[in-house]
């Protein structure tokens, strides 16, 4: 049997519940947090994201989709600012994760456990 995990055998994590009124129904600038006009927060299919900033962020980092290393982002669901966790690895990979919207994953990345949760076998 191979070791690989299949996708339907991952735990699917699930984002915090935002309990602000209307805060399900808006996306918000990976720049600087405010919310993001004329983007819906879900959409009837899916679609491939072209604009995470709004204008003035995109002036000041010259593109639409986030800032660049070393400036701050913040969470395109709620707002909130995001907690930078590197992964070290031959290549390390930089996470920028919310703590009010992905608390748990936020935990387990920084205590060094990058590994998706997995579903345990019934016996």
């Amino acid at each position: 049997m191979s070791p690989h995990i299949s996708r339907s055998q991952r735990v699917v994590e699930v984002f915090a519940a935002d309990v602000r009124p209307g805060a399900d129904a808006l996306v918000y600038c990976k720049g600087c947090g405010d919310p993001l006009t004329g983007q819906p927060r879900i959409q009837e299919r899916r679609v491939t994201i072209t604009t995470m900033m709004c204008e003035s962020c995109q002036e000041l980092h010259g593109h639409a989709l986030m800032p660049g290393a070393g400036a701050p982002t913040f969470c395109f669901r709620c707002g909130g600012q995001d907690t930078v966790v590197i992964e070290k690895a031959f290549s390390p990979i930089t996470h920028r994760l919310c703590p009010r919207c992905v608390p748990e994953r936020l935990a387990r990345y920084q205590a060094g456990n990058f590994n998706a949760p997995q579903v345990t076998p019934a016996t």
